[in-house]
């Protein structure tokens, strides 16, 4: 796929920040996080484009920096959704830990102009385990809609895309050029834009205000 095809593929992400984008006002707030995330990776991708296609340079620094904004959106996420509010003191650790893994990677061994995989990998499993435990928090708690449940939609999204970002890096590991990353590299957009879809289908399943209804009904 060329870089204008990858490009449009990875711009589906802009169906579900549309959606939104038109349902902000009465959807719950607890979503606004992942919202801020659908609009930092259409950013993302939109900047990574211009990088490689139009200025013919690198776009390791705009996703290195994409991927610490990332992974500090995600652990918000989680705290405002409850798992991360009851254990403050992992919240926190998570966020000096992401940090610090960072600075490291970028700053300290001066590899921003690089791109940052012990970083990714390290966020994409952090991700997959809190979505994991997510999940089955959500199974406890209600089993009987959960392909209806916003949350459930999210973190499935997030268990997809991340164990394959983990998998994709482990085969940058092994060599760019083989026969299996390639293929690998090959499919990430494909499994990129089957999330933003399953992400679509998340906005929608968020929960309305209850207020919004009440000012409805007394606006009519």
């Amino acid at each position: 796929m060329n870089n204008l095809g990858a490009f449009l593929v990875s711009q589906l992400v802009i169906i579900p920040l549309v959606i939104g984008l038109i349902r902000f006002n009465r959807t719950v707030e607890s979503f606004q996080p992942f919202l801020l995330l659908l609009s930092l990776a259409f950013l993302s991708e939109t900047i990574s484009f211009i990088c490689i296609s139009l200025l013919e340079t690198s776009n390791a620094v705009p996703s290195n920096l994409y991927g610490l904004a990332e992974s500090i959106v995600i652990i918000y996420q989680f705290f405002v959704w409850g798992a991360l509010k009851r254990k403050r003191l992992l919240f926190i650790g998570l966020l000096f830990g992401f940090a610090a893994v960072w600075t490291t990677e970028n700053i300290i061994f001066n590899k921003i102009e690089t791109f940052s995989p012990y970083f990714r990998v390290t966020y994409a499993f952090v991700t997959v385990l809190l979505s994991i435990n997510e999940i089955n928090y959500l199974i406890v708690k209600d089993n009987k809609s959960l392909f209806r449940n916003a949350r459930f939609l999210v973190c499935l999204g997030f268990i997809i895309i991340f164990i394959y970002q983990i998998i994709y890096e482990a085969s940058l590991f092994i060599g760019s050029d083989t026969v299996l990353s390639l293929r690998v590299i090959f499919m990430f957009n494909y499994i990129n834009a089957f999330v933003n879809l399953i992400y679509a289908i998340a906005v929608l399943c968020i929960p309305v205000k209850s207020s919004y209804y009440f000012n409805k009904h007394f606006d009519a």
